[in-house]
């Protein structure tokens, strides 16, 4: 029998239907709930399989996602009552920045810009939300037509 590696794929989903390689980290996730964080920190070298995690998070939370299959038979999926509170109920702003250079400040910032920019054109269901303040909305907008201010 031959593995699948998935050599230059970072993407949790695209892994799982391949069904290459995976070394089952989501058990971290879990572990997430069971400190008290304010932020979360992670540092790894590169090629460590940061993208990765955190693609594994935008699946598992994704509210626009239906992951249930992708996590069957991973560590995860045995906290059935912490996969039916969080699996798929929340907006998740995926943003990385491993894609953005440059060759001076100005071109890097316009990148930045531009990516911050379609990150809010893909969330645009979130205008419609009762739950987001009219204040952070028009900071969204804004930010949506690169209007925002350095």
């Amino acid at each position: 029998m031959s593995v699948r590696l998935p050599i230059g794929i970072e993407w949790f989903r695209e892994i799982r239907e391949k069904g290459s390689y995976y070394v089952d980290k989501t058990e971290a996730i879990k572990e997430l709930f069971d400190e008290d964080f304010k932020v979360i920190l992670i540092t790894r070298p590169r090629r460590f399989g940061k993208t990765l995690f955190m693609d594994t998070l935008r699946e598992f939370f994704d509210i626009r996602r239906d992951s249930r299959e992708l996590f069957e038979g991973l560590e995860i999926s045995k906290h059935q009552e912490l996969c039916d509170k969080w699996m798929n109920q929340h907006p998740v702003l995926f943003l990385t920045l491993k894609d953005i250079a440059g060759g001076d400040f100005s071109s890097a910032y316009g990148m930045m810009k531009f990516v911050i920019a379609s990150l809010c054109r893909d969330h645009t269901y979130l205008l419609d939300s009762e739950q987001v303040l009219r204040e952070d909305k028009e900071i969204f907008e804004r930010l949506s037509y690169q209007k925002g201010t350095a």
